[in-house]
Formats: C-alpha cells, sequence, structure tokens
C-alpha cells in the first residue's frame, strides 16, 4: 500500500501511543489530522514532545468526539481514520462514569457517522483488552466473549458493538484492535510500567500493589506496526484483532526485571493503599496473537528486556518533565 498523500485522522492524539503512530504516518509521507480534546488552554500535550519538523507537518483539530460537527469537519475528506479517542482517560481513575460513556459511546457514534457519510476507506477501532474482563483460560483469543468488568468497560464494549453494527449494516471497513499493555517513551506515569521505572530511579523504595496480577507487555512500536498493517490487509476488515506479546508476566517479576536492568539497589515492598478496591480486578490477561500473525503477518519484534531498556532510557533522561 502506497501511505504516501493520504489523509489520515488520528482521534485521542495527545495519548502516547497515538504519538508514536502519528510520527511513523508523517514519516511514511501522510497528511495527518491531529484530533485533540479541547480545553481552556489549547493544550496539545504530549503531542509539543514531537520533533519540530513532525509537529509543523500535521494539522491540530481541538474539540470533543461528542460534538457530531467538529468530528464531520475532522473526518472530511480523510482516507483512513485511527479511532484512539476512547483511550484518553484510564477507567481505573475517579471519573464521571456519564462523561466516560458520552465519550466513548456518543464519540464512537460520531466518528462512525462520519466515517460513513464521507465513505472514508477504513476505519481503525483501537479498543482495550480489558473488555474480556476475568478468563479463566489464557492465553485469550478473539473467540472469547467479552465480559463488561466495571461500568467504564462495558462503555468501551458498547462501543465495539456500534462498530460492529456499522460493518454488519453499512459495510463500513472498519477494524476493531484490542491493545494489551502497551508500554514505552512518553507513557503516563498513571500506568505500570512508568510507575516502576520512576520509583526505581529516584527512591529507595518500590512500592507496589498486587504483585500477582499477570500481564501481556508490549513495546509502543510494535503496537504502531500492528496497526499499519490492519490498513494495508483487507482481509482485516470486519475483523477484532489482538495485539499483544503473546507472552504474561507478573508485576512482581515485572518490577524485579526493571530493577536488574536499571542497576539499582531497590526494596520492593507491598502498598495496599495502591490495590484498587473499587474495582473488581483483573487477575490475568495474556493475548492470542495467533489471529494478527496469521491475518496481518504481523508479530512482536521487540523482547520486553529491549523494550524496556528503550523505555527506561527515555524516563532517565526525561525524569524532571515526564506526565504525571
Amino acid at each position: 500500500m502506497n501511505w504516501r498523500n493520504k489523509n489520515v485522522l488520528v482521534t485521542g492524539a495527545d495519548h502516547f501511543i497515538s504519538i508514536h503512530l502519528i510520527e511513523r504516518l508523517v514519516k511514511l509521507g501522510c497528511n495527518v489530522r491531529a484530533f485533540v480534546r479541547h480545553d481552556y488552554h489549547s493544550s496539545i500535550g504530549l503531542l509539543d514532545r514531537m520533533p519540530a519538523y513532525i509537529k509543523k507537518s500535521i494539522k491540530m483539530i481541538f474539540g470533543n468526539l461528542t460534538n457530531p460537527d467538529v468530528i464531520e469537519y475532522a473526518v472530511k475528506d480523510t482516507n483512513i481514520v485511527f479511532h484512539l479517542g476512547i483511550l484518553d482517560v484510564i477507567p481505573y481513575q475517579a471519573i464521571n462514569i456519564r462523561s466516560y460513556l458520552e465519550g466513548t459511546i456518543i464519540g464512537t457514534f460520531n466518528v462512525l457517522n462520519s466515517a460513513k457519510n464521507n465513505k472514508t476507506e477504513r476505519i481503525i477501532h483501537v479498543s482495550t483488552a480489558e473488555v474480556y474482563g476475568n478468563m479463566e483460560v489464557m492465553p485469550i483469543s478473539e473467540n472469547n466473549p467479552l465480559k463488561a468488568q466495571s461500568p467504564q468497560f462495558g462503555s468501551d464494549i458498547g462501543a465495539e458493538k456500534l462498530v460492529e453494527g456499522y460493518y454488519n449494516s453499512y459495510e463500513l471497513p472498519v477494524t476493531i484492535v484490542r491493545l494489551f499493555n502497551t508500554y514505552g517513551p512518553m507513557q503516563s506515569l498513571k500506568a505500570i510500567v512508568p510507575t516502576i521505572i520512576t520509583q526505581v530511579l529516584t527512591e529507595p523504595k518500590l512500592l507496589l500493589g498486587d504483585m500477582h496480577a499477570t500481564r501481556d507487555f508490549i513495546y509502543v512500536e510494535d503496537i504502531v506496526d500492528g496497526l499499519i498493517k490492519a490498513v494495508e490487509v483487507p482481509e482485516s476488515v470486519g475483523v477484532a484483532l489482538n495485539l499483544g506479546s503473546g507472552n504474561g508476566i507478573t508485576i512482581g517479576n515485572l518490577a524485579d526485571t526493571i530493577v536488574s536492568l536499571v542497576g539499582r539497589e531497590v526494596e520492593i515492598l507491598f502498598d495496599a493503599t495502591r490495590i484498587r478496591l473499587k474495582t473488581p480486578a483483573i487477575d490475568k490477561l495474556v493475548a492470542d496473537i495467533t489471529k494478527a500473525k496469521e491475518l496481518l503477518g504481523w508479530q512482536p519484534k521487540i523482547s520486553l528486556s529491549a523494550g524496556l531498556e528503550k523505555t527506561i532510557e527515555w524516563f532517565a533522561e526525561h525524569i524532571e518533565t515526564s506526565q504525571v
């Protein structure tokens, strides 16, 4: 596929995954529109960390996903839409559930409807592995039923069902991509990998909550590769795909790995205040990536150790200016 001069919209453009995706798209020669949630300061968040030549190459659009007029403006004349807008909010945070639902469901509806009206060539709806909830059998394939472990994840499932409905009713060329635990440079400090790294770099003790939870960690550049492949392969239309490493690791073992890579003597301690009591815990999330391998010809290239080394290096250089 020739990406040069393709008009591409990325919603949720100030998310760290979006930043890496946008940089790749610009390098491929795309005309990129970055849709950023409006605030009174017109802040572009992490987009401000991008190289100057990348920032100059993209068109910023400020607005809210719940505003159909601004979404119509953003989607008009685009060839490809990457909808990462539902990743804007970390569901475990203390948030207004109604606002989360509106941004996720109404926002996705607006994107899909505008894409239908404008005959957009491809739409990639970026979802989360948490839509699977607690599963007994690992790894998790796309054939597993979805389970709302919280109202927020129920909203994410609802957004996926909207995508499915637009495909079945209007043959809208959509693909659902469920991301497992993506990590890498510029990630929010609220996420587990940056939380561990920054503590190990700066503190004598590392405080963790549930160290037995198992997650599938995948480096952000591998995720970007998968998102690009999802557009390039026509057979992915109408399909849901897992993107993960295919390997699980406990949070405790992840912490041990990071401590070893940093090379500091740090005491790892359990901190009960870090347990999320108000949200039912998901014990294990490990991806079955067979479908993505077979359909897209994609598989992760960067090992956990190599990805963590890159991430540690970035946070060591930006420790004083990283987002909280």
